[in-house]
């Protein structure tokens, strides 16, 4: 969207580790040179690490929440983001179809790139925050509150409705939950999978886009998508 502004949910850091890493193994049969792949994996790593420096400029730190929109300028070395902008007629400072995309995009990073580090950091507040709408009750079925906090200080100023019956947003936030982090225990962390799991196995596919995060977010939640990747070899198989 030229210097307009941006969608945090189009940066895919695991997507140009995986460009990266084709680059490098494959440069000799198919690059331009057989040490492209080499040459430009720095310039690959500097889209990575870019991409995360945007995405926690518009992070909210007590949340973990991003906006559908934002606009992204530097001052110095640091990236800044405000609201007042949107793209595709979304709400730009909500937290809803958009916006939630990115944190299935950085639990993705986290499942093929474990040791990279940066998904870690970007989804703590995420699985945090996640833990407090949780009852704690066993009724899998209705355990979900369905609001997420919004801090007046950050660029996020509203939620998506119904949130987390409406499965475009609710798969991917709940996608955030298959990172171990810091801040929530693993066995608590393991019932809120559980919770979010038992919500979206007893749903049906009916439309194009829910029904695609429903199936996405399944084959995230049920380890699925890690046992494809070490099937290719592309993470450890222990």
């Amino acid at each position: 969207w030229g210097e307009a502004g941006q969608n945090p949910s189009y940066h895919a850091p695991a997507v140009y580790r995986l460009c990266r890493d084709y680059m490098k193994k494959k440069a000799g049969q198919y690059g331009s040179s057989a040490s492209e792949g080499d040459d430009l994996e720095a310039e690959w790593d500097k889209v990575i690490m870019t991409s995360y420096r945007a995405l926690w400029s518009v992070q909210c730190p007590s949340t973990g929440l991003v906006p559908n929109w934002a606009k992204i300028w530097e001052e110095g070395d640091v990236l800044k983001a405000t609201g007042g902008f949107s793209g595709s007629g979304t709400p730009g400072q909500e937290f809803g179809a958009e916006a939630a995309r990115t944190m299935w995009r950085v639990a993705l990073d986290y499942l093929l790139f474990p040791d990279a580090g940066e998904a870690r950091s970007f989804l703590d507040p995420v699985v945090a925050h996640l833990e407090t709408k949780e009852r704690w009750t066993g009724n899998w079925w209705d355990n979900w509150i369905d609001y997420l906090n919004v801090d007046p200080s950050c660029i996020v100023n509203q939620v998506f409705g119904g949130w987390s019956w409406n499965w475009f947003v609710a798969g991917p936030t709940w996608s955030s939950l298959v990172c171990p982090v810091d801040s929530v225990q693993a066995g608590r962390q393991q019932q809120l999978i559980d919770a979010a799991g038992q919500r979206l196995v007893h749903q049906g596919i009916s439309d194009y886009y829910g029904g695609s995060w429903l199936a996405i977010s399944t084959i995230t939640l049920n380890g699925d998508i890690t046992n494809a990747a070490r099937r290719i070899g592309l993470v450890d198989s222990d």
